[in-house]
């Protein structure tokens, strides 16, 4: 009997499998799923099954050194393949730098589904019955969050350090409502009587840059999406790529906004220059321009330093579908601005009114129209798209997955569309992205 393994490691081998010999004396011990120890490398490391066959054509194969007594079910699989599939990676780097595996076992189905999206003003509303934890992106949230649910009801703890003991204790015993880092998030097991809060869901830093951007908030919704839970997402706006439930948006913006709307951005400059002349701001912008006699530019939105916001050319719709993902990054802007009193520009080539679009009746139709298109063509909660560009054809792809070529100016596109509600094979992916590891795999987010 031999098996096919992914080293549980912090490195890919480049989507490599690696094959053993199983002893005879636990071949009824080993499935796929199983974890190994193996020796690799001149050092022993755990893997994980991912294949199993009677026969090999590797010479002087080596021999597991043993089975260690856990061996994940079809759902614990599916979900780390749809996580390694949507960024990128395999089953072992994600299992080494997520996962307690031991714990990760246990996990079952939740027989209790649900899952929402509320604003931050919603927060007041929390659940008060059952218990409560919540995921927030940063230690300094933690705080902010603990001091504003105090005045709701009790916290039993939050994470002030961040490190990896700090929650272990906590974990074993009961508690009513606990505060913790998301990158905590695979080290517990989700339970039947408990809600799961994701707090600022939208926050940049619910991404791993170390794992290709592995966003948290996205593995959320894909693990209720196989375990279950109740989940509620707490931010500014639904990411609709993720979120494909009904959704009713009904906040009420007032943003005090300084127009200038002119044929063109030029002609807004001088427009401003002549209403403010010899005045230069230190402004945070989404394109900043070339002038820099009447604006200096952060690249952070939170340089203390900010006197304005300067958006260019802001948009929110087209051919009536609403792109989410410019929604939120305006709102979380506009309410950066609000919140620390800066003063807020605008120079658009088109006539625009930010405020009444966001309060628009016809909001909801766009947000519903947006959902109905990912769902068709993704991407999409379980429809990853990714494309990349090859400077002359490519010969012998992945038909299955990749579609292409268009000729274009700088070579030839192709666009990757795996659907995961289909039926796929999760080693055959594996082999494309090694297949195709020189090549810059872009992964789209828009539609």
């Amino acid at each position: 009997m031999y098996v096919d393994i992914e080293i549980i490691s912090n490195n890919t081998y480049t989507n490599n499998l690696f094959t053993y010999k199983v002893p005879n004396n636990i071949t009824d011990k080993i499935n796929i799923g199983s974890i190994i120890s193996v020796p690799f490398r001149n050092k022993n490391y755990k893997g994980i099954v991912l294949s199993v066959s009677d026969k090999t054509n590797i010479l002087n194969i080596k021999e597991i050194n043993k089975y260690l007594g856990i061996t994940l079910n079809k759902d614990h699989l599916d979900y780390l393949k749809q996580l390694a599939v949507s960024n990128k990676l395999n089953i072992g780097i994600i299992l080494y730098n997520l996962f307690d595996i031991s714990n990760y076992k246990n996990q079952k189905v939740i027989t209790n589904k649900s899952i929402k999206n509320i604003s931050f003003a919603n927060l007041k509303n929390i659940d008060t019955v059952r218990n409560n934890v919540f995921f927030v992106p940063s230690l300094k949230i933690a705080k902010y969050l603990s001091d504003q649910l105090s005045k709701i009801t009790n916290i039993d703890f939050y994470q002030k350090f961040g490190g990896k003991d700090e929650i272990t204790n906590i974990l074993s015993k009961n508690f009513k409502n606990i505060i913790l880092l998301n990158t905590n998030f695979e080290k517990i097991n989700l339970k039947q009587n408990t809600n799961y809060y994701f707090y600022d869901s939208n926050h940049p830093a619910w991404r791993l840059p170390k794992l290709n951007n592995l966003n948290i908030t996205e593995a959320a919704y894909l693990k209720q999406n196989i375990f279950g839970g109740s989940f509620i997402f707490i931010n500014e706006f639904p990411n609709l790529e993720f979120y494909n439930q009904p959704y009713e948006y009904n906040e009420d913006h007032n943003y005090e906004l300084e127009y200038f709307i002119e044929n063109s951005i030029e002609n807004c400059i001088n427009l401003y220059s002549y209403k403010y002349p010899d005045k230069v701001l230190h402004v945070y912008s989404n394109s900043p321009l070339n002038q820099t006699d009447i604006f200096t530019y952060a690249d952070k939105v939170t340089d203390t330093k900010i006197e304005a916001i300067l958006l260019i050319n802001p948009t929110l719709v087209t051919n009536n579908i609403i792109n989410s993902y410019k929604v939120i990054y305006l709102l979380s802007i506009l309410n950066h601005a609000k919140n620390y009193n800066l003063k807020t520009i605008i120079f658009s080539t088109n006539e625009i009114n930010i405020n009444k679009v966001l309060n628009s009746k016809s909001i909801n139709k766009w947000i519903k129209k947006e959902q109905e298109t990912r769902s068709k063509y993704g991407p999409s909660l379980l429809n990853k798209i990714f494309t990349f560009i090859s400077k002359k054809p490519l010969k012998d792809i992945n038909n299955n997955f990749v579609k292409g070529p268009i000729e274009i100016d700088d070579g030839y596109f192709y666009e990757i569309n795996i659907d995961l509600q289909k039926s796929y094979d999760y080693l055959e992916i594996m082999n494309m992205y090694k297949d195709l590891k020189n090549y810059d795999l872009n992964r789209a987010r828009f539609i």
